[in-house]
């Protein structure tokens, strides 16, 4: 707890929002631009895999956290994370929620997610 307020004396509620937004929109970004879902639908089984994000996309609508669906099964997805040492949320039927948290996840934690995540997509698919 002692650190925690540490943290707080050294910066402000607008600063953290805003480092929080550019996480959470770099999280974003990455996985449109790697994982998009198909636009028309189809869901071949030769395809890439995808993940669709249901958070809404506009920032102020959203906190640090990402609600994804996968084109794979997310109890596959959530084993194949756990087993990365990612710490996600489950959501059942089929949400895993990802949140890149502002006070210590730095872009370099993302991108690291997004490396696991292409691991697990593709560990996933193959079950």
């Amino acid at each position: 707890m002692e650190a925690s307020l540490n943290i707080f004396d050294k910066t402000n509620m607008e600063d953290l929002r805003a480092k929080s937004k550019l996480l959470t929109g770099y999280l974003e970004l990455l996985l449109q631009r790697l994982y998009p879902k198909p636009k028309d639908g189809c869901q071949n089984s030769g395809q890439k895999p995808y993940v669709e994000i249901l958070t809404p996309a506009d920032p102020e609508q959203r906190g640090c956290q990402l609600s994804l669906a996968f084109s794979c099964s997310i109890e596959a997805m959530f084993k194949e994370l756990t087993k990365r040492g990612v710490v996600c949320d489950e959501r059942k039927p089929n949400v895993i929620r990802i949140a890149p948290v502002h006070l210590y996840n730095s872009f370099q934690d993302v991108h690291k997610f997004i490396t696991y995540l292409g691991q697990a997509l593709h560990a996933a698919h193959l079950n």
